[in-house]
């Protein structure tokens, strides 16, 4: 599969791999077995699949109940998860979406050089996270909260990035929380923002926001996170009531 690219195969990395099926279907087995029948599975990655010749959006929904509609954004680099929260946002509006579950997935070894002009940032280590949307009002087990706004921009640069990020810090009630991800956390735009900061885990850069959003954090809670190569910034905007 990699000859056609021109890519060598690091056989030695073979097994230090972890493919986003296995991960991902472990979270699935744990958290979802219980839970109502799902209408949508989005799938959100930046770092290739150790297993590529698989079609993990559709083995997840294997394993989902319901086995709901399934499919994948990528080649977004660390906004293809807010590029999915637009998408699942979409199909809820339509009345034939009533359940929702994105999946974010990174992996920490790859055998080969990545190709392309803006290759993802690898991982420090493996991760998945999952959020659940529900329209029916029930909140799952655990953190609970309502997606309130997404917003994607495209062809933006750091210094660009950071006052927009301000902006929507300023356009939010009370006394917000603002998660700042990987892509933004050398910027200077943790000093002076107000309401509470949480910088991301570094070497996460695709799950980091998500890992830190699923602790329960005060809310409002404003996700954000920049692509440096791509000059992509995501920003969503979900209320956590309570503590």
């Amino acid at each position: 599969m990699l000859r056609p690219y021109g890519l060598d195969l690091a056989e030695d990395r073979l097994t230090e791999g972890q493919s986003y099926g296995e991960m991902a279907g472990a979270l699935l087995a744990q958290e979802m077995a219980a839970q109502d029948p799902v209408d949508l599975l989005v799938f959100a990655f930046a770092v290739p699949d150790v297993a590529p010749w698989r079609a993990t959006a559709c083995y997840l929904s294997h394993l989902c109940p319901g086995q709901p509609f399934a499919f994948a954004v990528c080649d977004q680099g660390v906004v293809a998860p807010f590029t999915a929260l637009r998408l699942i946002r979409e199909y809820a509006s339509t009345g034939g979406c009533r359940r929702a579950l994105l999946v974010v997935a990174e992996q920490a070894a790859m055998p080969y050089r990545q190709a392309g002009t803006a290759p993802a940032a690898t991982p420090a280590s493996h991760a998945v996270v999952a959020l659940l949307f529900d329209q029916g009002g029930r909140p799952p087990r655990s953190v609970s909260g309502h997606l309130e706004r997404v917003r994607l921009h495209a062809g933006v640069t750091e210094p660009q990035a950071c006052r927009l990020v301000r902006d929507a810090v300023a356009d939010m009630p009370g006394m917000a929380t603002t998660v700042v991800g990987t892509g933004l956390a050398g910027a200077e735009l943790t000093v002076g923002l107000p309401g509470r900061v949480v910088v991301a885990p570094p070497g996460q850069p695709s799950t980091g926001v998500w890992w830190e959003l699923a602790a329960g954090l005060p809310g409002p809670v404003l996700l954000a996170d920049y692509d440096p190569g791509l000059g992509h910034l995501g920003l969503a905007v979900i209320e956590i009531p309570g503590d």
